[in-house]
């Protein structure tokens, strides 16, 4: 299978036969528009018809049929479904925020936009988890739930390698004391001192709860400011620069 990145579909990480990919908004969009640009998320509003002719084209990148992109309706919950089927029935999909599978040739992803977007690939076992990670989905251990569904199928934690996509930096990152005191010290941060806003360092933390399942940190790669949502809105889509009510950044992983 041959994987046809381009403007709107770019590489992230490779491990063996698994696979993973990010879009981003592309080229030939109004900045003006929230949802200008790539754009597959079905329930965040948006043009229905611009919606299906985007999920079409990645299907033509990917080579794969519609019902092998596997997409949730996410609601920052820690629930883990995993993919054993095809077709996989779409009410299973709603209100989970992590999808596992050890199939071959199905995406499964997530659609983000700030959040973060953090793919696990095993390439020992074959076995791939993408989960959505926001401040709520983070301290409910989205992440160390997701690699223990990927255990069940068969996983070892320390063979995870791992990444996470375009989402907002920590300087971008403000939020209030109620949001800040739910996370440990080292990942809170005050840039304007005590008196200014807390930051949250959603990165590190996920790299803490990814170690504390049994995944190695040196198995991360790394993640730049390059890939700030927030800062970079004319890439990637971003909630906090547009809105809630705006277009979602696809990340997804696929097992060839």
């Amino acid at each position: 299978m041959e994987i046809k990145t381009g403007p709107s579909l770019h590489p992230l990480l490779m491990a063996g036969r698994c696979r993973s990919y990010f879009t981003s908004r592309g080229e030939g969009f109004n900045p003006a528009d929230p949802y200008g640009g790539f754009n597959i998320c079905h329930y965040t509003g948006g043009n229905e018809a611009d919606t299906a002719r985007c999920l079409s084209e990645l299907c033509n990148a990917t080579g794969l049929d519609r019902e092998h992109i596997i997409i949730p309706t996410q609601t920052h919950s820690c629930r883990v479904v995993t993919v054993d089927r095809i077709p996989f029935p779409a009410c299973e999909l709603n209100g989970c925020d992590a999808l596992v599978t050890r199939m071959k040739d199905v995406a499964i992803g997530v659609n983000t936009a700030d959040c973060l977007p953090v793919v696990m690939l095993d390439p020992v076992s074959g076995t791939a988890g993408v989960a959505h990670a926001g401040w709520r989905g983070a301290v409910a251990g989205i992440a160390g739930a997701t690699v223990e569904a990927m255990r069940r199928l068969g996983s070892d934690p320390a063979d995870i390698v791992y990444a996470i996509g375009p989402s907002i930096c920590p300087e971008c990152f403000e939020v209030g004391e109620e949001v800040a005191c739910r996370f440990p010290d080292p990942v809170v941060s005050y840039p304007d001192g005590h008196g200014g806003k807390p930051h949250v360092d959603l990165q590190s933390y996920i790299k803490l709860q990814l170690a504390r399942a049994g995944v190695p940190q040196t198995n991360g790669q790394p993640w730049t400011e390059m890939m700030c949502t927030r800062h970079h809105p004319e890439r990637y889509f971003s909630a906090r620069a547009a809105g809630t009510a705006s277009g979602r950044g696809f990340t997804f992983a696929i097992i060839i």
